[in-house]
């Protein structure tokens, strides 16, 4: 169920992301990309989440489990592997070195403050120790190996009034959680670059020339911390670049044009498509797999449980054998509400389980049939049904 959200996360950022890199990501308008950029991952896990309550997804019901007990060593011997639990094993492992990675780095900063000479001023420290490479702040702590310049302490005062420091620890616990999205670790980069655009011309004032060349000069380059804003955070060439380009033309037009980049992204999110038929070449008749009024059994899915929950029986062969997994029956439940074209698909279990399943979908009663602009069609029905042993 995890594989559809994660693919349409990935969609929607993405589709952010393009928007963010051909409209925005070498414009001036700093403040606007700053918040883009915060939200835009946020509407990223979001949106997939979004079901218009007009929207049917009746189409697949609720998974019934049929259990059986064992209690033989073949049973356990012969237990059928399942991938998923190792999977999310696997993704929240990643998760947690990430996390402690960053943990670690923030562990480092805090010695290195308290190992440092400490200089309180109001609303911001700053703080001298020899490790310190390239000048960058912490909150408001701002690091300093030596005399801090005049120049560069109002460029790290920009970040510590601008709380900069608050969105890259969002942005980091963002790609810690969710590492495997490539396009929140492009977010992170340039919500960073957008950090030093603005504390770049707080620092400048009008005196951009003069302050280029202290960009050049502070060539130095040191290892990067987990959260933190540094002076000199390459590319600097993009810095200058930026702080002597003049004002961006059409930003009316390139803020407005997220709204109905956001209004299809979600319809798309949130519905589905209202049909989708195939031929039926034994009824010649269109097959629809999504409509307005899905099938329905008699009694709803409470009753449907309890009918396949008192007529399978889970087969001896694979209960001997600890065979277990989940069976997709797929069927057609016609205009009349009969049942038809009964199947298995996906993974072939064995052991009886795919004929006891067929078996017990064909004896099914008939169904309220669906309908399509108000006409009762024929429907393509997945019902998955979990066969587990337990010893």
């Amino acid at each position: 169920m995890m594989l559809p959200y994660i693919v349409k996360v990935l969609i929607c950022s993405g589709v952010l992301y393009g928007y963010y890199a051909l409209a925005l990501k070498n414009s001036t308008l700093h403040l606007w990309n700053r918040v883009f950029l915060l939200l835009a991952p946020v509407c990223s896990l979001v949106l997939p989440l979004i079901q218009f309550p007009f929207v049917q997804q009746g189409m697949m019901m609720k998974m019934l489990e049929i259990r059986a007990y064992g209690s033989t060593p073949a049973a356990q011997a012969g237990a059928a592997f399942d991938i998923v639990p190792l999977l999310y094993t696997l993704y929240i492992g990643v998760v947690v070195v990430l996390l402690v990675r960053m943990i670690l780095s923030w562990r480092k900063l805090k010695l290195l403050a308290a190992q440092g000479m400490v200089q309180e001023d109001a609303g911001f420290a700053i703080i001298r120790h020899e490790a310190v490479g390239s000048p960058f702040s912490f909150f408001n702590k701002i690091f300093f190996n030596g005399t801090p310049d005049e120049t560069v302490l109002r460029h790290e005062l920009a970040h510590v009034q601008g709380h900069h420091t608050l969105d890259k620890l969002w942005m980091e616990v963002l790609c810690a959680a969710c590492w495997l999205n490539p396009f929140f670790y492009f977010m992170k980069g340039e919500l960073a670059m957008v950090h030093e655009f603005i504390a770049d011309k707080a620092a400048a004032s009008d005196r951009q020339a003069d302050y280029a060349k202290v960009l050049l000069q502070m060539t130095l380059q040191t290892q990067s911390l987990a959260g933190v804003s540094t002076f000199g955070q390459s590319p600097v060439k993009r810095r200058i670049t930026m702080l002597l380009a003049g004002k961006t033309n059409y930003t009316f037009i390139k803020k407005t044009f997220i709204i109905p980049i956001a209004i299809v992204l979600l319809l798309v999110m949130g519905s589905q498509r209202p049909t989708m038929a195939v031929t039926n070449p034994a009824a010649m008749d269109k097959v629809f797999t999504f409509v307005e009024n899905p099938p329905r059994y008699a009694g709803g899915e409470d009753a449907l449980a309890k009918y396949l929950s008192q007529n399978i029986h889970y087969p001896k062969d694979a209960k001997d054998n600890g065979v277990e997994g989940t069976v997709f029956v797929q069927f057609l439940v016609g205009a009349d509400g009969g049942i038809s074209d009964v199947k298995t698909v996906g993974k072939h279990f064995g052991h009886g389980l795919e004929e006891e399943s067929i078996r017990v979908v064909k004896t099914m009663p008939k169904w309220d049939a669906g309908s399509q602009d108000g006409k009762k069609v024929s429907v393509m029905f997945n019902l998955p049904i979990r066969y587990q042993v337990e010893i």
